[in-house]
């Protein structure tokens, strides 16, 4: 079933199983297969407490989760301001359904930056920009990786697709995003990689590879840079955090 998303025709995620992800057993794969989703967002709750802001307020290490915070950006430096939430960031929600919002400011954002973070629960992918205000926003799984321009479908890594899309944004522009159509995530996380599928009619597509199936995500921008930030529940991590809790 199609659906009309800022002027753009999306499609509705089906229930399916999706391909299974090389490496992980079996045993593994039950495991997180059978885990009830208010039990992962309700520990998810609770480990996100435990780590603060710690997860979210740096560039750099991630003392909460002990092993270190991993960055992978297609910019070899650091980001100049980190991917800090705000208090009013949202929650994750108890679904998986399709969230939007609109932008703030003008329509020459201009993509210039894609890249990864985990925290605990959760991995991060942003999308950086410059230009005024922030980006609007509509974001949903589908059933294939459909690059918007072409309607060819692209191989991704994962098990669901969330597909990203960023309005307000602009090209050609001298300084636009130069690094690699397809970005990989560091672990096996949440992500397991990104394509970016690039800007037309003023927006901008990203579509995501999913590890384990269609988790909650949540979506909200950030100003000075303009960047546009998806957090996707972790439901392995989260699981895994919880059975440490109880033993």
């Amino acid at each position: 079933m199609a659906r009309q998303i800022l002027g753009r025709t999306t499609r509705t995620v089906r229930q399916a199983s999706y391909i299974v992800t090389v490496g992980i057993p079996s045993e593994t794969k039950e495991r997180r297969m059978r885990r009830p989703l208010t039990a992962l967002l309700t520990s998810l709750a609770v480990v996100l407490l435990l780590a603060g802001c710690a997860a979210e307020s740096s560039y750099g290490t991630d003392s909460a989760r002990g092993t270190g915070e991993t960055t992978r950006s297609t910019n070899p430096s650091p980001p100049a301001t980190p991917d800090t939430a705000t208090p009013d960031t949202p929650a994750f929600p108890g679904s998986t359904e399709q969230q939007m919002s609109e932008g703030s400011g003008g329509s020459d954002l201009v993509l210039v930056d894609v890249r990864f973070r985990e925290a605990a629960g959760f991995d991060r992918v942003v999308l950086e920009f410059t230009g005024r205000g922030t980006p609007g926003w509509a974001v949903n799984y589908v059933d294939e990786a459909v690059l918007e321009r072409s309607s060819e479908v692209v191989a991704l890594g994962g098990d669901a697709v969330l597909d990203i899309y960023a309005s307000g944004t602009t090209w050609p522009a001298p300084d636009y995003y130069t690094g690699p159509r397809r970005v990989t995530a560091p672990s096996g996380g949440a992500v397991d990689e990104v394509y970016v599928a690039g800007t037309s009619e003023g927006t901008t597509q990203v579509l995501a590879g999913i590890n384990d199936g269609a988790a909650p995500f949540r979506v909200f921008a950030l100003a000075a840079p303009a960047r546009l930030v998806v957090d996707v529940v972790d439901v392995v991590d989260v699981a895994d955090a919880a059975n440490q809790d109880g033993d």
